[in-house]
């Protein structure tokens, strides 16, 4: 995967395939793998753009103040860089922030929005949710499905409540190599806590609910049915802010939905694209 230079920073990426261009933004903590399902499918039918945000992964980043408004400043200096003037935009959770705001602000570059397991502002419920049951994984109330940094046991702890509130544990006993390895490698760089925590302010800080209005571009939200980080009551109300939007629940599935259940995700992202849906 070759470097993009972008805003100051490095940001590393990869395109598959010929057609129409796809691009795919992760959410937090997370890199281009969380797409895999997606680049192998897609990869026939259209140009695929998978990479990773600043400070995961390989990217490089600057430490500043993160907002999901630079992160979507990202996006179009990666699009810049490889001489894309439009794209179709999917992002997921903390992704699916960054392509409201590059809707938002940068219309021209976006043709079809596909938003997944995401919101306009994540609610007072939501946040004091996660930051009780947060709290008690620290004090220990939790059990360690991976052990993913055992000489840090608060950190790991949190991880494990992060990875029981996005991903079923169905799927977390069948994919746990696959998570084991995203969290591990990303981990072992320098920097990517201080990263985490910064995408988790600007995740705190995102608010689109007055300007969702603006987004002209013919959108696709999906949600998961049992997602407790951010529950589908979010995405319904994205879909009420957005013109014709088409607003999709998976049924039986957490957060991470592109991960958890790729040929649902694949088919409705697929028909959207050709305009089925």
């Amino acid at each position: 995967m070759p470097f993009a230079d972008v805003n100051g920073i490095k940001i590393k990426y990869h395109i598959m395939g010929d057609g129409e261009n796809l691009i795919f933004i992760s959410g937090w903590g997370m890199d281009h793998r969380v797409w895999m399902h997606q680049a192998s499918y897609f990869r026939d039918r259209y140009r695929v753009i998978v990479f990773d945000n600043r400070g995961v992964g390989e990217s490089t980043d600057d430490g500043r103040r993160l907002s999901t408004y630079i992160l979507a400043k990202d996006v179009v200096g990666l699009l810049d860089f490889i001489g894309v003037d439009k794209a179709n935009v999917v992002g997921s959770s903390l992704g699916g922030m960054v392509a409201q705001e590059l809707a938002i602000n940068f219309p021209k570059r976006v043709d079809k929005l596909i938003l997944s397991s995401t919101t306009s502002r994540l609610s007072i419920k939501t946040r004091r949710n996660f930051i009780k049951n947060l709290k008690k994984a620290m004090k220990n109330d939790i059990d360690i499905l991976f052990d993913i940094s055992p000489e840090h046991p608060v950190l790991n702890r949190t991880i494990n409540y992060i990875l029981k509130m996005s991903f079923s544990r169905e799927f977390l006993d069948r994919n746990g190599d696959l998570i084991s390895e995203i969290l591990r490698s990303n981990l072992s760089r320098e920097g990517y806590l201080h990263t985490i925590i910064r995408q988790a302010g600007a995740a705190v800080r995102h608010d689109t609910r007055r300007r969702l209005r603006m987004i002209k571009s013919k959108t696709l939200i999906l949600a998961g049915e049992d997602d407790v980080l951010i529950p589908p009551s979010e995405g319904e109300e994205i879909a009420k802010g957005i013109k014709d939007a088409t607003y999709i629940l998976i049924r039986n599935c957490a957060h991470s939905i592109q991960m958890e259940k790729p040929d649902e995700f694949n088919y409705y992202l697929e028909n959207f694209l050709k305009e089925c849906i």
